[in-house]
């Protein structure tokens, strides 16, 4: 038995200023503490989960301009941001598959990760296989559809690790809420 597909796409060092960006996104951005495991805030079409509803708001335009730079990887531009904070190596996500309802299948979901480094552990459906990727401050992951239906992901508690925030980048199809089942 070997392995399913891990389609996914690791860019080290693809933000021009992330030390800046971080910064903008620590002062600059009004935080939703509803999540237990961390903070969160959406961008753009809304990405509605977990009974956690987000109003439509315009991308800040350093969050723009981040979004336009992972648009440069994936080959396809994003319209929604939900952006994750956790504050501590407590702060967590449990395993999941992120949904595609409304996205448009052929685009790939982009991670870009900013402060302390954290592992984001994939685990088959069967859970026969398990590998791990460190993501690193101003980097960029890039999953498709393919990944999400054979693998779940999420952060591990990470006792030493400091503060972390990732930006995930949706592309929408025009006129799709953004109203996944879970």
């Amino acid at each position: 038995m070997t392995a399913p597909p891990l389609d996914v796409r690791y860019f080290a060092d693809t933000l021009p200023d992330a030390d800046a960006d971080l910064a903008f996104l620590l002062t600059e951005v009004a935080w939703d503490d509803r999540m237990r495991a961390r903070r969160t805030a959406s961008f753009g079409v809304p990405y509605n989960y977990s009974d956690q509803h987000y109003d439509p708001l315009d991308m800040p335009s350093r969050i723009a301009m981040i979004a336009a730079r992972a648009a440069e990887y994936a080959g396809h531009s994003f319209n929604n941001c939900l952006a994750n904070r956790y504050e501590t190596g407590d702060n967590t996500m449990g395993f999941h598959k992120d949904s595609y309802e409304g996205l448009d299948p052929a685009s790939a979901i982009a991670i870009v990760s900013l402060g302390a480094t954290r592992h984001l552990v994939f685990r088959s459906i069967d859970r026969a296989y398990r590998t791990e990727l460190a993501l690193e401050h101003g980097s960029l992951l890039l999953m498709t559809h393919k990944t999400q239906r054979a693998w779940t992901h999420g952060v591990p508690r990470t006792a030493s690790a400091g503060r972390r925030i990732s930006l995930t980048f949706r592309c929408f199809e025009a006129g799709e809420s953004a109203e996944p089942s879970m």
